[in-house]
């Protein structure tokens, strides 16, 4: 089995760390390579769609959520057993400033010591750009008000039509 890591400090919680991770919809905002979709639970049906190198097609598979330990790791395997299976793992651990994330991709089967020879460099790279996008998104959040993003409530208005506040 091959491993590439890639550690980094958050100036976020973990929770809210675990959230953004898990919040498969709100993938696109920031996580460049690879979008998942469906349940973030163990044993969920999941698929992720991923582009390879400068091809303009996504190609989209079959993923299995393996962990999801509310606020401490996620993780999900796809491939072929035998073959190449990898796995995407996310470790986060508190400390003094926020979050302290390990993030990780696991190789094995009969091309995953081939693979991770040919592209190691590539991975590593993408594992942290993946984790600098996931900072700035992080920071982001935490620059806009949750009222921004809240629709106003409805209130009754003289001679109980309804207005916005």
């Amino acid at each position: 089995m091959t491993t590439i890591d890639n550690v980094t400090a958050l100036n976020a919680p973990p929770l809210r760390v675990w959230t953004v991770l898990t919040d498969f919809a709100g993938h696109p905002r920031w996580k460049p390579f690879i979008q998942l979709s469906g349940a973030a639970v163990p044993g969920g049906d999941a698929t992720y769609t991923f582009r390879i190198g400068g091809l303009d097609r996504s190609m989209t598979s079959k993923a299995d959520i393996i962990r999801a330990d509310k606020p401490l790791a996620f993780a999900w395997t796809a491939g072929v057993a035998k073959f190449l299976l990898f796995e995407e793992a996310y470790a986060l651990e508190g400390d003094t400033t926020g979050t302290r994330l390990r993030h990780s991709l696991r190789f094995s089967g009969l091309l995953a010591s081939p693979l991770a020879a040919l592209m190691r460099r590539k991975l590593q790279a993408s594992l942290v750009r993946s984790d600098e996008c996931l900072e700035r998104h992080l920071r982001r959040l935490s620059a806009s008000p949750l009222s921004k993003h809240r629709t106003p409530p409805v209130r009754a208005g003289v001679n109980g039509q309804r207005r916005r506040k």
